[in-house]
């Protein structure tokens, strides 16, 4: 089985939804996305990629394969990489007595003294206990994966 943060957010985006996620492990053909959600992506993408402009110097990890992404993190945090780009943190874990992959990525680990800040882009301008607490799950997730795997 496998875990992603991005479940975490599919189960409450764009409402809260248990089935969601089960849905789309099984392929179930989901609605287009309206012209609203496209519209929403475009902004998202800008805006994630205007926070990435100010950071200055980073390693980008977006083009490189599944398979090697979660290697190539842990040598980008093992050099000292002052920022990295669409890292992938996973570890197995047990979880309810099943063994579950986790795996997460986080837009950016940005070098902070010996350790690394996890940062998402996000268009939610709220993030609390009673707003878009899929955001605060997700980051709590890389957090963990960050302390499992470094």
């Amino acid at each position: 089985m496998r875990l992603t943060a991005s479940d975490i957010f599919n189960v409450y985006r764009p409402t809260l939804c248990a089935l969601r996620v089960y849905l789309r492990e099984q392929r179930i053909p989901e609605a287009e996305a309206s012209v609203f959600e496209e519209i929403l992506r475009t902004l998202g993408q800008r805006h994630e990629q205007s926070h990435l402009a100010t950071l200055g110097t980073y390693e980008d990890l977006s083009a490189v394969s599944p398979d090697e992404r979660a290697q190539r993190t842990t040598e980008a945090i093992r050099n000292h990489a002052p920022v990295i780009y669409q890292s992938e943190l996973a570890c197995d874990t047990v979880l309810g007595g099943a063994h579950v992959s986790v795996v997460g990525r986080p837009d950016f680990l940005i070098l902070d003294g010996d350790g690394y800040i996890i940062r998402d882009s996000k268009l939610s301008r709220k993030v609390d206990e009673k707003h878009h607490i899929e955001i605060s799950l997700q980051l709590q997730l890389y957090g963990w994966l960050f302390e499992q795997t470094v």
